[in-house]
């Protein structure tokens, strides 16, 4: 017997989590299937901005996301030292927290399911079932089993088998970042920073992006590059050989170990972050597209949570609110949430994507920030819009 759902959302991580949370505040019947069994790895920073914990506050996680590592200012290196701490906002943090993906993505997940959401791991989606006119009417399993909905949301990851089974392009030039990272002790403080580091060189060439190190707590840290593919020779990289560079480049007496340990202990994990709305309208009759399988990653730094869990929310109201008043042939309700909120910032994002890929347009660029006047004339500015400089990290 087929079991039909209001709302079927494929990709159990934050986004799908959030918007399945969201759609049962609304009493929608939801399903979530995802290929992985929880908790499970998932390769990324870790850091928690202010707007991202205060997306989970709102979920009524206030409580269990203040057990993470707490962090209060931003520690950048470029190469010069210079600090921020998290702005002031009203009905906002001023703070964050460095959380590892399989205990934050399985505290989502439960959250959804406590909320009433059908949860089924182990459940990888093959593609979408389609109607007669092309609109999506569900999710075939690997396996055979069909998952019938009135709207699925396509909470599916940055490699979404449901866009690629739609064939669906993006009317804007998204872009991607190219990301790694690796887990270790450390014999250094628990610090409460989030260090960036912005000289980053490939072959005497600039590159667009940055290293960090983000504390986990317990004496353990999280230490990672990316940089995205403006930069013409991005393929000539290899990232892991880039990472153990990275690593050579940090004191000494933290004692971290080698990029050959790391590797054999099988804690060094790559992904693709894609940025700059990688699908767009971001939906399709009956389906609407989320955190990474919507190219929702924030253009200037690539953080994905906040990201993902706004996008999720939003995707869960909205799919519901469309359900109620005309049905799932037009989410025209998210795009132009997605728009008002973002649309502006990624406009910008695109554009300046392409010019740091420009390694003398990115060194000319590391050169200002790292004059102390100019950057305190930047901040100043940045300091008296809506949204701290922080929050951009």
């Amino acid at each position: 017997m087929v079991q039909r759902f209001d709302l079927a959302v494929v990709g159990g991580g934050p986004a799908g989590s959030a918007a399945a949370w969201q759609a049962r505040q609304a009493g929608a019947s939801v399903v979530v299937v995802d290929k992985a069994e929880f908790p499970r790895d998932k390769p990324c920073g870790d850091g928690l901005t202010a707007r991202a914990v205060s997306y989970l506050q709102r979920m009524g996680l206030a409580e269990q996301v203040s057990q993470f590592h707490r962090v209060n200012r931003v520690k950048v290196f470029s190469p010069s030292e210079w600090e921020l701490s998290f702005p002031r906002r009203p009905g906002m943090p001023d703070h964050g927290y460095v959380a590892r993906r399989p205990e934050l993505d399985t505290l989502l997940l439960k959250h959804a399911e406590a909320a009433g959401a059908e949860i089924r791991q182990s459940a990888e989606a093959a593609g979408p079932l389609l109607d007669d006119t092309g609109r999506v009417t569900g999710v075939l399993l690997k396996g055979g089993e069909k998952v019938l909905a009135d709207a699925v949301i396509a909470a599916d990851g940055a490699y979404s088998p449901i866009k690629r089974a739609l064939k669906l392009d993006s009317d804007y030039n998204g872009y991607s970042a190219i990301a790694i990272r690796a887990e270790m002790p450390a014999v250094r403080p628990d610090v409460d920073s989030l260090d960036i580091y912005l000289k980053l060189l490939f072959q005497g060439d600039q590159l667009p992006g940055y290293g960090w190190v983000f504390p986990l707590g317990d004496g353990r840290i999280n230490i990672g590059l990316g940089y995205v593919n403006s930069y013409k020779n991005w393929q000539a990289i290899n990232a892991t050989h880039f990472l153990g560079e990275f690593l050579e480049t940090l004191p000494r007496e933290w004692e971290l170990p080698s990029i050959t340990e790391l590797k054999q202990s099988k804690t060094v994990r790559a992904w693709r972050l894609p940025m700059g709305f990688t699908a767009w309208p971001p939906w399709r009759p009956g389906v609407l597209f989320t955190g990474d399988s919507l190219g929702a990653g924030r253009p200037t730094s690539g953080a994905g949570i906040s990201k993902a869990l706004e996008s999720g929310l939003a995707a869960g109201e909205c799919a519901v609110a469309a359900l109620a008043n005309g049905g799932p042939d037009d989410f025209t309700n998210y795009a132009q949430r997605m728009e008002a909120a973002w649309g502006q910032e990624y406009r910008r994002g695109r554009f300046f994507h392409k010019l740091a890929g420009n390694p003398t347009v990115a060194k000319t660029g590391l050169k200002l920030l790292d004059n102390a006047r100019f950057r305190n004339m930047l901040l100043t500015r940045l300091y008296k819009g809506q949204e701290g400089p922080a929050h951009r990290f």
